[in-house]
């Protein structure tokens, strides 16, 4: 662990330690019993339960924007108009094991934009049975026919987007000829929980 993360450690020691405290300073005016709220090591694995866990997919698809985030990039959109994109397959949202969508910034340009051909790109998997988390990583997986770069490097590059989307063509039908469960990388991708980046 980095010195960083101990000093982080003593500092949540410390609020907890003080939280804990005073909460608990209530029970005694209450005539309460300690007991009721578990054991030492049960109330501390409730309290670790909201810290998020890395996953093996914040190194390969992250980081991620939140709801919010991208709403305020894509000037200042409602929630459902996001929601209308993802439904379209113009924008690329993947929902969590906790539920919550988050957006892999490496679809969007310097000026927050979506990269021009991704949009058709997405919408080339639409009627596939291919899964988001699935989608996300082959368009980050390098291509022979890209000369070794993944999608989003081509079209970041300024690459032909026709080249890229008839790999994606190609793509969508290969995957068209497994059922949903042997393409798709769900299990292992949202079982980590994918942080929005802050």
């Amino acid at each position: 662990m980095t010195r960083k993360a101990h000093t982080l450690v003593d500092e949540i020691t410390q609020h907890v330690k003080q939280g804990l405290e005073e909460r608990l300073s209530t029970f005694d005016g209450h005539e309460r019993s300690l007991a009721g709220i578990g054991s030492p090591r049960d109330l501390a694995q409730r309290m670790l339960e909201i810290v998020p866990m890395v996953s093996r997919w914040d190194e390969l698809l992250g980081p991620f924007y939140g709801t919010g985030q991208v709403a305020k990039i894509l000037g200042g959109v409602s929630r459902q108009a996001i929601a209308d994109r993802r439904e379209r397959r113009t924008l690329l949202g993947l929902k969590t094991a906790d539920g919550v969508m988050v957006y892999p910034t490496f679809q969007f340009d310097e000026r927050n934009q979506v990269l021009p051909g991704l949009a058709e790109i997405l919408q080339a998997f639409r009627n596939s049975a291919v899964d988001d988390w699935t989608l996300a990583g082959w368009l980050v997986a390098p291509s022979k026919a890209l000369h070794g770069q993944s999608a989003v490097q081509w079209l970041r590059a300024g690459g032909a987007p026709d080249a890229a989307l008839a790999l994606a063509r190609d793509a969508a039908r290969r995957f068209a000829q497994f059922p949903p469960a042997e393409n798709s990388t769900v299990a292992a991708g949202r079982s980590g929980k994918a942080k929005p980046r802050t």
